[in-house]
């Protein structure tokens, strides 16, 4: 075949059924019906099978933008919650975050244990009966459950404690703490004669 002899398809002389098989002629007669309905040359026929697919597919620039943009968001939260406000690379923002959680879990356990009334004298009570007068700006009238109150949600009291691995502990919890420390000193010198 030459140039010349390509003709629309509604204009081909019809084909011989013993020279194309069954599948090939039931296509070429599909395009054929539907030619004599709305008759089209070859080019478009060619050029609608050509045609780029709907944009249903979502780039793969578009995915990763959208990744970008999800873990910005989470990061700006996070740095939110945090006590701090410097900035910081990505790496030490979340080790310092990680640390920060390590702290506030430890200090939820010993708040958790805390007693809610106190048996000792307090220490703003003590400085106050001494000679010496101290500003607290008024933190000495508070009792025990408003001022860890305001010790906790104090940003910069957080970032304190936390910068230096410190918790808030009760009068009470520190004597506990060391009478077990004492006698688990007594226990391993009575097991192993040191």
């Amino acid at each position: 075949l030459f140039l010349s002899d390509l003709r629309p398809l509604h204009r081909l002389p019809p084909l011989s059924a013993s020279s194309t098989p069954k599948s090939k002629r039931t296509r070429l007669d599909l395009v054929l019906s539907h030619s004599d309905n709305n008759p089209q040359t070859l080019d478009s026929i060619v050029k609608s099978f050509n045609a780029p697919p709907p944009p249903t597919i979502i780039p793969h620039s578009e995915l990763a933008r959208k990744r970008r943009q999800k873990r910005s968001d989470k990061t700006r939260c996070l740095q939110k919650l945090m006590p701090w406000d410097k900035k910081m690379d990505m790496a030490t923002m979340l080790q310092e975050a990680y640390n920060y959680i390590r702290f506030l879990q430890a200090q939820v356990s010993i708040l958790q244990s805390m007693p809610i009334t106190s048996s000792f004298v307090s220490t703003t009570q003590r400085l106050n009966n001494a000679s010496f007068e101290v500003d607290f700006a008024g933190l000495e009238r508070l009792n025990r459950q408003q001022l860890l109150q305001v010790l906790i949600n104090s940003p910069m009291a957080q970032t304190m404690l936390c910068s230096q691995g410190l918790c808030v502990f009760a009068t009470e919890q520190l004597v506990s703490l060391n009478k077990a420390k004492e006698r688990k000193t007594m226990l391993q010198q009575f097991l192993f004669g040191n």
